[in-house]
């Protein structure tokens, strides 16, 4: 039986990254990439690897495609030229992440990476892997590694191999990891913050916790991965982060949230945010999901996503919720009626398996029916 893809997506549009008339999505639509102009590649068959604040990335079989505000120009559908010296690798040996001033490539097989600078095409920087101070910790000198996962925020970058071995910043360091309990499956960033999770169920944070992004208790800042004692003993399998806000995901479909909640991002119900009074979250906190009547909804989360400022999630009857800032509709609903949200409200019921996404500003649905 054929599988029928589409996408679905709500939020900003104001540099033109998914072909709508409107600069802001306030409900969710259905993406046609053929319909509104002539577009280089097939969105239904392509997946969609970023969606950033002024551009996407996909990939099909031809390679990585850009969508929206690319060099100085907006509405841009093309496909991304590599660098000469990595046309080569060919995009399925590729991995690519970017942010508003960066776009960066890698190869695992020859452990590079490109950094292209979004202002001036000509400027590339290539930089190695294994030219990192802390490489020769290894006992073994490596040829090449797959890469897992690539995240790149405008400050933070992170890279995580098959083998479990985590790479920070511009040039790559290689992170110590030792102390980590179980070897690392995932890894999440947000503005100023890292999360990690491991086979074993185990939460790791790091960096800038300012605004309780880290879930210790406390607002201290942290050089190394540091588990999450408030998860000990609770099986974790999805992790996300948002700008300051970050969740886990435990094996029997329990979300639990921390961190920043100006505008209930957390989607952590209580009476004060009835009066007004905004909480942010020091330790993880289990979030219970109402409906409109108040009742609570019994249903076991499946899926999470962060934006920069606000969340979405599925629950077991692909229904879709969303929670925090609305200001370009990235919750599904229409601004005039919510300009925020402070705990989570159900925004679509799908008939088919729903893959969720956010940007920073925009949420996507990806439905295969």
């Amino acid at each position: 039986m054929n599988v029928f893809t589409m996408y679905l997506v709500t939020g900003s549009n104001l540099f033109g990254q998914w072909p709508s008339f409107s600069s802001v999505i306030s409900q969710f639509q259905n993406i046609n990439m053929c319909g509104l102009k002539e577009i280089p590649f097939d969105v239904a068959s392509a997946e969609l690897l970023e969606a950033n604040w002024s551009y996407n990335i996909f990939q099909s079989d031809e390679g990585f495609f850009i969508s929206g505000a690319w060099y100085g120009n907006e509405n841009e559908y093309k496909k991304l030229l590599l660098p000469e010296d990595c046309e080569g690798s060919g995009s399925k040996d590729l991995s690519i992440t970017g942010c508003d001033y960066n776009l960066i490539i890698i190869s695992g097989r020859h452990l590079t990476l490109w950094v292209i600078d979004l202002e001036n095409e000509k400027n590339v920087k290539k930089l190695k892997f294994n030219e990192t101070p802390l490489e020769s910790s290894l006992k073994k000198v490596r040829r090449d590694f797959g890469v897992k996962r690539v995240m790149k925020t405008n400050n933070l970058f992170v890279c995580l191999t098959d083998e479990g071995l985590l790479y920070c910043g511009i040039p790559p360091i290689l992170l110590e990891t030792s102390d980590c309990v179980g070897k690392i499956c995932d890894i999440q960033c947000g503005y100023e913050h890292f999360m990690l999770l491991t086979d074993a169920g185990r939460v790791y944070t790091w960096g800038n916790g300012r605004r309780l992004q880290l879930g210790h208790g406390d607002l201290e800042s942290l050089d190394l991965p540091t588990e999450v004692e408030a998860l000990a003993g609770i099986k974790i399998i999805k992790i996300s982060a948002g700008g300051w806000h970050s969740l886990a995901l435990s094996e029997h479909g329990d979300l639990y949230a921390w961190g920043w909640n100006d505008t209930g991002q957390l989607g952590i119900k209580n009476d004060e945010k009835e009066q007004g009074n905004i909480k942010s979250y020091a330790l993880p906190t289990v979030v219970d999901i109402y409906d409109d009547d108040n009742e609570q909804i019994n249903l076991n989360v499946t899926n999470m996503a962060c934006g920069s400022r606000h969340t979405a999630l599925t629950l077991e009857d692909n229904t879709v919720w969303t929670t925090g800032n609305n200001k370009y509709g990235q919750l599904g609903f229409p601004i005039q009626n919510y300009d925020t949200v402070y705990y989570f409200k159900k925004s679509y019921q799908s008939t088919c398996n729903v893959e969720l996404t956010c940007g920073p500003w925009c949420t996507v649905l990806k439905l295969k029916c």
